[in-house]
This record gives structure tokens, C-alpha cells and sequence, in this order.
């Protein structure tokens, strides 16, 4: 009855993680296509206005994050893009910290920018989050009794 009630528990655990492993893959492909479709509205946009293609990028990807499927308003508050000219490590004035002074006005035409998106994913499968949580070799964060993954995703986008 022992060995039972613990290959049960062992065989519940591992359905659990399987199916917490198949929502962080999808999440992760959500993820991809929201750097995709962030990284094309800021190519399009840059060339007249630099911030308001840096808005609309984080907000396209913050619509397409929220909009995926668990995705909720709280995970997509923890949405971030990060833009780098040229691939420099250094950010192209994106942070929250860069001062409005140092923002290009607009970009040229032809300019590379490497355009990062962090988006916290929520771990939602009972005992398998704290697991996985505690284990897996990515950022991650703790808000109230929530555990989230931030997932990132790159891409490349030249202004038109």
C-alpha cells in the first residue's frame, strides 16, 4: 500500500511537470512571436519617431503577451523590451533610466537595432511550480505566492 501511495505520488509528479514543460514551451513560442512582431513595429515606426516606436513596440508585445493563452494583465506588467543600436551591449537609451535627453529623436534608415523581450511567465501547475522555480537556469521571480519564468526573445530589426 506504501509503495502505492508513493509511485502514485511520483507518477502525479512527473504528469505535472510535463504538462507545466508543454505551457512554458508555448509561452516561450508566444514569447518569440511578440519579439517578432514588437522588433517589425519598431522598424516601421523609428524613422519618424524613435520613442513612440519604442511605445509602440513595448505595447504591441505587451498586447500579444497578455493575449496569449494564460497569459493575464499581471504577466504582462512584467514585460520589458530592450533596444541596443547596432548590437552593442549597451542599451540605445531604452532603459527606464535613460533620460529623455539622451533619446535619438528619430533613426536612419538602414541603422540595426537588437531588440530584446523579457516576459515573465507565470508557473501555474501546482507542486510542480516550486520545483521547477527553485531548478530552472533562467531569471526568474517571486511576487506574493506567484512564481514566474522570465523568458527572453531576440531579434534583429533594421529601420525602414
Amino acid at each position: 500500500m506504501v509503495g502505492f501511495l508513493i509511485g502514485a505520488t511520483v507518477l502525479l509528479t512527473a504528469i505535472f511537470g510535463i504538462i507545466q514543460l508543454l505551457f512554458l514551451w508555448s509561452c516561450q513560442g508566444a514569447v518569440e512571436t511578440a519579439a517578432h512582431f514588437a522588433a517589425r513595429k519598431f522598424a516601421i515606426n523609428a524613422r519618424a519617431d524613435y520613442r513612440k516606436a519604442r511605445t509602440a513596440a513595448l505595447a504591441e508585445a505587451a498586447s500579444l503577451c497578455r493575449h496569449r493563452i494564460g497569459g493575464n494583465l499581471q504577466s504582462a506588467a512584467l514585460t520589458s523590451l530592450d533596444i541596443a543600436r547596432d548590437g552593442n551591449n549597451a542599451p540605445a537609451a531604452s532603459s527606464a533610466s535613460a533620460s529623455a535627453s539622451t533619446l535619438p529623436s528619430a533613426a536612419a534608415p538602414g541603422e540595426a537595432y537588437k531588440i530584446r523581450l523579457t516576459h515573465g511567465v507565470e508557473l501555474i501547475v501546482p507542486w510542480v511550480d516550486r520545483v521547477l522555480y527553485s531548478i530552472a537556469p533562467v531569471p526568474k521571480t517571486q511576487i506574493g505566492g506567484k512564481y514566474y519564468l522570465l523568458l527572453n526573445a531576440t531579434r534583429w530589426a533594421t529601420v525602414e
